[in-house]
């Protein structure tokens, strides 16, 4: 079986972020994360590529293309770290904003832009069993072949939720009955780890990685504490640390 012209066209437009914009399907050619679309959303996948020598993944819904090293190659020259594996699959449902919320708090992103940083909070997330994770926008492209990699393919077992601006999703979360919002703020707040209501009916919001979250009439600043000389955790280990405490005081209220 051989790419056809259109599939090549394709492929080619999702590599760029222009050509993903507007578009229904995402492109993945990390062998994790694709075995991980194919395992848990196969009904997504439109075409599977491998390079000769790769073996078939058992769970493959699609009969895959089978390229040669050069062909792979020329197929694949604007993927930064191929490893002789590409999945176009379309893009999740989008989920209406008037859809229920998942989980006793929401983990809201505002405007995270690092493609890197947004695929390992997604990975926590579900690392953490959150089913959902929200995006204001400005944030970096859920489905963008860096964020997929990053994410080991989690944004098919999450919803990802866009609705708007940081002012308009708050809205839309306190109309829900999530009026409780906390802000990560680095100069000062309450401790993440003694605040007693951070994951009761709450929304917890981390911000850009240089002008960190925007103001939120109401919230409530939150902060990791820092014992040693150091100004601020990335993003993504802010996220890993708040996670995980819910996870802790989940595990002792278990107990």
């Amino acid at each position: 079986m051989q790419l056809t012209k259109r599939q090549e066209a394709l492929i080619r437009s999702l590599s760029s972020r222009h050509g993903r914009r507007g578009s229904e399907f995402c492109i993945c050619d990390g062998l994790r994360s694709s075995r991980e679309i194919l395992r848990l959303r196969p009904d997504l996948v439109e075409i599977l590529i491998l390079r000769d020598g790769v073996g078939v993944p058992e769970e493959s819904p699609v009969e895959p293309v089978i390229l040669s090293g050069q062909e792979f190659e020329r197929v694949s020259r604007t993927v930064v770290s191929s490893q002789g594996i590409i999945v176009v699959a379309r893009r999740p449902e989008t989920v209406p904003p008037e859809a229920p919320v998942s989980g006793p708090f929401v983990l809201l992103l505002d405007r995270v832009g690092d493609p890197g940083n947004v695929g390992t909070i997604l990975r926590t997330a579900r690392a953490a069993g959150l089913r959902e994770v929200w995006v204001t926008r400005g944030s970096a492209d859920p489905y963008s072949d860096k964020v997929l990699r990053s994410a080991s393919g989690a944004q098919f077992a999450l919803s990802v939720r866009e609705h708007g601006t940081l002012d308009e999703v708050v809205a839309l979360l306190r109309a829900k009955g999530f009026r409780r919002i906390f802000r990560t703020a680095p100069g000062g707040g309450r401790n993440v780890f003694t605040e007693p209501e951070l994951f009761t009916d709450s929304v917890v919001v981390l911000g850009n990685e240089g002008a960190g979250a925007g103001e939120i009439p109401g919230a409530v600043n939150v902060l990791i504490p820092m014992p040693g000389d150091t100004e601020s955790l990335n993003v993504a280990q802010a996220a890993t640390v708040i996670l995980f405490e819910h996870v802790r005081r989940t595990c002792a209220a278990a107990v």
